[in-house]
């Protein structure tokens, strides 16, 4: 407990005569904050000691690709420059910890616990970083000239804008028990 809360139950307490708010007190006082367990310097013990391929294989793309996108994040609007109450989370960290999250079968608190980041925290990085993807996200996906012409080509067929094509039928094999054949059929 931080010790201006300190001080102002030190003030509650001298002045109440309450056996009761004593008691209430003494348990607020002796409460152990629950710490959860992290790693502690991932990306520097571990990330930078990947080999390109190991790279590739745990983040799903490659390392340069990664870092690229951790150089825009960093000059971007979305990365927080002035974070005075941990200025410890990088750019490089905000980016890595939300690729993992992204292209590994894991759950927000694992990739908190990895990354040596709360998960709160990681939750609010990995919103912050959605919204920068989604800005920059029309630089990187666009229809090229053939597409647009393409899509405008089938809506004057088909009245639905902004399609380029579509998939005609499927087909699902079922299991029908021997008994319900004829209800199928």
């Amino acid at each position: 407990m931080d010790e201006p809360k300190i001080i102002a139950l030190m003030e509650y307490l001298s002045s109440s005569d309450s056996e009761e708010d004593i008691e209430i007190i003494e348990h607020i006082l002796s409460k152990k904050k629950n710490i959860i367990p992290k790693i502690n310097n991932y990306i520097t013990d571990v990330v930078h000691a990947y080999t390109d391929p190991q790279f590739k294989g745990s983040f799903r793309m490659e390392r340069c690709t990664a870092y690229y996108v951790v150089k825009m994040f960093e000059e971007s609007i979305f990365f927080p420059k002035n974070n005075l109450s941990d200025p410890t989370i990088t750019s490089e960290n905000h980016i890595l910890s939300f690729i993992w999250f992204s292209a590994n079968k894991c759950s927000l608190r694992d990739v908190s616990e990895r990354f040596g980041i709360g998960l709160t925290t990681q939750f609010r990085i990995n919103n912050r970083v959605m919204d920068f993807l989604v800005s920059i996200s029309s630089k990187f996906i666009n229809f090229n000239e053939g597409s647009v012409g393409l899509s405008q080509e089938f809506q004057k067929v088909s009245g639905m804008p902004g399609v380029i094509g579509c998939i005609d039928g499927s087909s699902i094999p079922i299991r029908i028990p021997a008994h319900k054949i004829s209800i199928i059929l």
